[in-house]
């Protein structure tokens, strides 16, 4: 049996993608579940737009990259399609607000620092992540600006408790032999953030592997991409916001 999903038929053109029929919205309050519907599809990639200042060849490529999310809700696998694009307008918007005179004599400095300090020739190159090093060493982007630093002590606390309740569900039901249990929902209350979390540079090190790892072909297929479109669009939201402004927003 194959696994090619084949050409789409045209009567189906505008017909949801069965695989999206499969999850669900759960009421907090009431624990209600419902389909999740093309509404809160479109409701979600809403929420990640980009500013006035960025300049539009730079916004028009990213909302390509939304509109392809919006039309994941017919065929899923754009879902990824999506994603990849969002990461490649990300090393665009970073290319137009660094210019290529300023990354030149940056990969050069860094080059020569290396050979003074080991006496090797330097082999940093223009990529992404020379592209983002430049943006952290030059502070267009920071902590502050990311929601995930924000978030990232309160989801390390949830995390923590989440694997003690796993455990000791495992340990109970072998000790009592019960093959379920019902467990409580996890109440974490808003932490302040880590100040010893550096989000920036744990981007740094992991942007530039996943948009390589779509760019050398990837049969990839998931819908969690809706993180990449927060952390892109705060991004580049950054790149080409006053810093003056930017820190009166995130504080």
């Amino acid at each position: 049996m194959s696994d090619r999903d084949g050409l789409k038929p045209l009567t189906e053109l505008c017909t949801v993608d069965i695989r999206n029929t499969w999850h669900v919205c759960i009421n907090r309050q009431t624990g209600e579940q419902r389909p999740v519907t093309v509404e809160d599809h479109y409701a979600e990639i809403e929420l990640y737009p980009l500013h006035e200042q960025v300049p539009d060849r730079i916004a028009t490529q990213y909302d390509v990259s939304r509109n392809l999310y919006l039309y994941a809700w017919f065929e899923y696998r754009f879902f990824n399609i999506a994603e990849a694009q969002v990461l490649t307008v990300l090393e665009l918007a970073m290319k137009e607000r660094i210019g290529e005179e300023n990354i030149k004599r940056y990969i050069k400095q860094r080059n020569d620092e290396h050979k003074a300090k080991t006496g090797k020739k330097g082999g940093l190159r223009n990529g992404m992540k020379t592209l983002m090093e430049y943006c952290r060493d030059h502070q267009l982007i920071r902590n502050e600006g990311f929601s995930a630093w924000r978030r990232h002590a309160t989801q390390m606390a949830y995390n923590k408790a989440e694997a003690e309740q796993l455990k000791w569900a495992e340990e109970e039901m072998e000790r009592t032999g019960k093959t379920e249990i019902e467990l409580p929902e996890i109440v974490i209350d808003k932490l302040p953030p880590d100040p010893n979390y550096d989000h920036v540079q744990r981007l740094v090190d992991n942007v530039n592997q996943m948009r390589n790892h779509y760019s050398h072909g990837s049969t990839m297929l998931h819908n969690q991409v809706l993180g990449r479109f927060e952390m892109v669009s705060e991004f580049i939201n950054q790149l080409f916001e006053d810093h003056a402004l930017t820190k009166e927003k995130v504080h």
